[in-house]
């Protein structure tokens, strides 16, 4: 994988809107910033964060070492050639179940990861997704839920935005994981932007 340049940004600001840049910092803990480097080494600094969203509900995922309750939404890499947009279809998949289209691209969340005096910057480019289907019709059934890749991802669940704020973000913040309070951050960021 290899770092996200204009030539993929510039076609999904076109089709899906230029999205507002956050930029923050965040401290995370060595054994955080070991993981990061050990899979994405020194060429990949980004992440596609998709939030599939029915109504105020969204699709989140658990991974198998996440804490009891962790639930965060899919995320993964831009693979060489592809797309944003075919990123935001392939890990959706990959971590859902869902086949999915993109509505939005809403945030580009620029973050330096610290740690001590080790520094590593990272992007998010954080999309809206709906189901492809109809499943997003007033009164029509949330789809099933079902990862593909589940080495990657235990299980993957529907959340309201008010349980994630009551139950979901108290358990993230109680990890003390840096990279949790990251994806608070983001996705708090998110809700401000959809005036949740």
């Amino acid at each position: 994988m290899s770092r996200v340049g204009p030539d993929v940004v510039r076609p999904a600001e076109t089709t899906f809107g230029a999205p507002r840049v956050v930029t923050v910092a965040q401290e995370i803990l060595p054994w955080e910033l070991d993981l990061i480097e050990r899979i994405c080494g020194d060429t990949r600094f980004h992440d596609v964060t998709v939030f599939t969203m029915v109504g105020e509900a969204m699709a989140l995922i658990h991974k198998p070492s996440d804490p009891a309750g962790a639930l965060w939404a899919v995320t993964g890499g831009i693979e060489p050639n592809e797309s944003m947009a075919d990123a935001v279809v392939r890990e959706t998949w990959e971590e859902t179940g869902l086949c999915t289209r993109p509505v939005s691209y809403v945030l580009r969340m620029e973050v330096l990861f610290t740690c001590g005096l080790r520094r590593r910057p990272w992007t998010s480019h954080v999309f809206l997704a709906s189901p492809a289907s109809g499943f997003s019709l007033p009164g029509a059934p949330l789809p099933h839920l079902t990862p593909v890749d589940t080495h990657e991802v235990e299980y993957a669940q529907w959340v309201t935005v008010e349980r994630f704020r009551t139950f979901v973000a108290p358990t993230l913040l109680a990890s003390g994981w840096g990279r949790f309070q990251y994806r608070l951050a983001l996705t708090e960021h998110l809700f401000r932007e959809l005036g949740l």
